[in-house]
């Protein structure tokens, strides 16, 4: 037996006892529950009722109702788990990592069966909740499990790559971020369709994912990973710690709860905590806060939010989801457990309801600072990295005039006034993804986004491409304030193939105010280097 063969039987073998050990533990859940629900109290004609939807025979006297239930309850239980894994490739008798042994302790309570009697429901929640104290008590354990599980992942992509020649270890590592890697085996269940899947390359950390993990099929000029999405997706809220590594999660059939479970550091105390969820659908919910369209969030077992789903008549085609903010119910320096549930619905709530299932889920946990406009617009304004130089403006209005499909551009023009007041632009700023030399007014841009009463959509009102990071750009910020101090009544400037403007007064204007400032910035390199 090799190492990484060894590794993996000593993790399945951990898992094995935990699996067992809940399974020895649930009848007496249910008999806890049963006490605690006081379900004797119920009448006897529907503690038949009851026995006989689960499929049981009757009983004889009332003091065999619990002993019964129990039995006739965990049976169905086990029935519905059954079912809900025939369509996934656990192995239920046989976890393998621990992600899959949550997977299959959890028991399903959206069946019809269940919803039918309100107490049956609420014991089967009550057993899931004991269960999730039984986790919550083994942390450390489960700790020393997932510590394994990477060490074995860890060492499974070395195997891999020394098998592969060089440029695929290249290629392989640089899809390290994607959906196939994110469990233990599942890259090897799918490679075969990874092979004529389009490459989609990350603008921001330039990680490679496949196009078939993330449900797109085309190419997205503007592609942003679900990592870097989560973090950007509202720079109003600039994110400044991770609290929880950001995960990949899916509803199986039949399995609707996700469970997360995190310690908050009390360096955050003061701090903002937020959850951010995206859906890898293929379409907005990669772009867009998208939580799953029916079902609910809770954290520490209290229920945060319930998402409700838009009707099928409704004229808008998307919900406005937002990230969710958790300050006031976080743990500091203790063991926090977030609950995200999924409902499932029947074929008739689906001719009445837009409700997807069994979508793929992008979740992270970020301490924040939440800032207002000016707030915002300042924070952008400190940092040099949000600027465009003069001399790599000018380069690219020389570019765009350059020659293209034989044709040769001997001038461009560009409107000085925001597309969105229409007023003569103050700060002139593109998002960092355009390729348009025409700005916008970057207060103006900020404000009107903050002032949307629901979702707030960071795209660029030229281009539409996604407008999370901004350039200011400083060629075209001299010469409105040029303009503005010398009262011209430009409102549209024109550059020649040079990148120089044709208006007379302007350029001269401006070619006055580049020397001046040249001069002076000469003059601060010489006394720097004289110190």
């Amino acid at each position: 037996m090799n190492q990484n063969s060894q590794l993996q039987e000593e993790i399945t073998k951990e898992l094995l006892t935990i699996k067992q050990d809940i399974e020895f533990k649930v009848p007496e859940f249910i008999r806890q529950g049963c006490l605690e629900l006081k379900v004797d109290q119920i009448s006897l004609q529907k503690k038949q009722d009851i026995i006989k939807c689960l499929g049981g025979n009757k009983y004889k006297q009332d003091k065999q109702f619990i002993p019964k239930l129990t039995e006739c309850l965990l049976s169905h239980l086990l029935r519905m788990r059954k079912c809900s894994l025939q369509s996934t490739n656990i192995n239920p008798a046989r976890p393998i990592y621990l992600g899959q042994l949550i997977t299959i302790t959890m028991f399903y309570y959206e069946d019809k069966i269940i919803k039918s009697y309100s107490i049956l429901e609420e014991l089967t929640k009550f057993i899931n909740k004991q269960i999730h104290i039984y986790y919550e008590n083994i942390r450390e354990r489960l700790k020393l499990i997932k510590d394994k599980e990477q060490l074995l992942l860890n060492q499974l992509r070395n195997s891999q790559s020394n098998n592969d020649n060089q440029n695929e270890i290249q290629q392989n590592d640089n899809f390290i971020k994607c959906y196939c890697y994110s469990q233990p085996g599942l890259y090897e269940q799918i490679k075969t369709k990874l092979k004529t899947s389009k490459v989609l390359i990350c603008k921001i950390c330039q990680q490679n994912f496949h196009g078939f993990c993330l449900q797109i099929n085309k190419n997205i000029q503007d592609f942003i990973c679900p990592y870097c999405a989560l973090v950007m997706i509202n720079p109003q809220n600039k994110v400044i710690d991770q609290i929880v590594q950001s995960t990949f999660q899916q509803f199986l059939q039949l399995k609707n709860e996700k469970h997360f479970l995190f310690n908050c550091p009390v360096k955050h105390k003061g701090s903002q905590i937020e959850i951010r969820c995206l859906r890898i659908d293929g379409k907005d919910g990669l772009n867009e806060i998208t939580w799953p369209d029916y079902g609910e969030l809770q954290i520490n077992g209290v229920k945060m939010t319930e998402f409700k789903p838009l009707s099928i008549n409704y004229r808008v085609m998307k919900r406005k989801d937002d990230s969710i903010n958790i300050t006031n119910y976080i743990k500091y320096n203790e063991q926090n457990r977030i609950t995200l549930i999924e409902y499932k619905s029947n074929e008739e709530l689906k001719k009445q309801f837009r409700i997807q299932h069994q979508c793929i889920y992008f979740l992270g946990i970020f301490s924040i600072n939440q800032m207002n406009a000016k707030e915002f617009l300042l924070d952008i304004k400190q940092y040099h990295k949000n600027y465009l130089s003069i001399e790599d403006s000018i380069k690219l209005f020389k570019q765009e005039c350059s020659t293209k499909k034989d044709v040769k551009i001997k001038s461009i023009k560009i409107s000085l006034l925001c597309p969105i007041t229409l007023q003569l632009i103050n700060i002139p700023a593109r998002g960092r993804f355009c390729n348009h030399l025409q700005c916008f007014d970057l207060e103006n841009f900020i404000t009107a986004i903050v002032d949307q009463k629901d979702k707030k959509i960071w795209k660029c009102p030229i281009c539409k491409l996604k407008c999370f990071k901004f350039l200011i750009d400083d060629y075209q910020q001299v010469i409105l304030e040029l303009i503005s101090e010398n009262r011209l009544l430009n409102k549209e400037v024109e550059f020649n193939e040079n990148g120089e403007i044709t208006d007379k007064i302007l350029r001269e204007l401006c070619n006055q105010h580049l020397k001046n400032q040249y001069q002076i910035n000469d003059r601060i390199k010489k006394l720097i280097k004289n110190d």
